[in-house]
């Protein structure tokens, strides 16, 4: 029997994240990598709605519409249908999705999207609950963080959470890398192919988990902690240009947030507004936000 006891429309936050820090540690026998990675919750989300409908559908809105999918490669519909599987149910809804992250940026959208879908649908069907984190895990390797939220460790593929002290607000503003050609269908991937043949970077998280403890971080603390920063740039053509026309217009370093192509500039509540004007001076697009405690 359904269980429908809330309103029949809901709209919930699904929000972006970046990674303070990310290691790269040894390849799977299943072809993934493990890795040991900082995520980070941001107050810039998409808005999420559900509403039954005569057949699973998603229509997408938002500044960032374009390049989000409205079929079934879209994330959250798969989550609908998976969820609707695992509860014996019939997948008869629409989902709204107001898109203001920008899409395929390592900022974690689609897999916010999905552990919206997957939350909001646990409330409606209990049975749901216990298999949150299978069902998160088999969308993406992002996807289990957004059921937790907040500031976090990943280990695994980035599954195996550990919560950490919330880091207090921080300003974060955002660069997306917008060369639509530039960016390979199977971006992850492919920069996981290219950090094959590079040398192995020396681990950070440790030093960034001391350093979190301080409740205070920056981008001059976070540099060179993302090892996938040289196979990105290697992989996409003009990311590394566009990261020193950022660095050359902020006069600050900037930061690859998970596989990328964004890259993003943290540091002291205040001063945000002020790294984003002189960017937007130098006609470079860019998201002003800030770090978000979990929701």
């Amino acid at each position: 029997m359904r269980c429908w006891p809330l309103p029949e429309v809901l709209t919930v936050r699904a929000p972006a994240k970046v990674n303070l820090a990310l290691d790269v540690l040894a390849r799977r026998v299943d072809g993934y990598h493990d890795v040991d990675t900082v995520f980070q919750e941001l107050e810039l989300a998409d808005q999420v709605s559900l509403e039954p409908a005569e057949a699973a559908e998603v229509r997408v809105t938002g500044p960032f519409a374009k390049g989000t999918p409205a079929d079934s490669q879209n994330l959250a519909l798969q989550a609908l249908h998976l969820a609707a599987g695992a509860a014996g149910e019939a997948a008869d809804f629409l989902i709204r999705l107001e898109k203001n992250i920008p899409p395929a940026g390592g900022l974690g959208g689609g897999s916010s999207d999905a552990a919206a879908v997957l939350s909001v649908l646990s409330r409606r069907w209990p049975a749901l609950q216990a298999k949150l984190p299978r069902l998160a895990l088999a969308l993406g390797s992002d996807v289990p963080f957004f059921l937790l939220g907040g500031t976090a460790r990943g280990l695994g593929r980035g599954e195996v959470l550990e919560a950490l002290p919330p880091l207090p607000p921080h300003d974060v503003v955002l660069f997306p890398f917008d060369d639509e050609a530039a960016i390979p269908k199977n971006k992850t991937a492919s920069v996981f192919a290219a950090l094959e043949v590079l040398p192995p970077q020396a681990p950070c998280l440790p030093g960034v988990v001391e350093l979190l403890t301080s409740g205070h971080c920056s981008s001059r603390d976070l540099w060179g902690t993302n090892a996938l920063e040289l196979a990105a740039v290697r992989v996409m053509p003009g990311l590394g240009e566009f990261r020193r026309r950022v660095e050359e217009a902020i006069g600050e370093p900037v930061i690859l947030s998970g596989a990328g192509p964004t890259w993003f500039w943290i540091g002291p509540l205040g001063q945000g507004s002020a790294i984003a004007a002189a960017a937007r001076q130098a006609n470079l697009t860019c998201i002003e936000t800030r770090t978000a405690l979990r929701s």
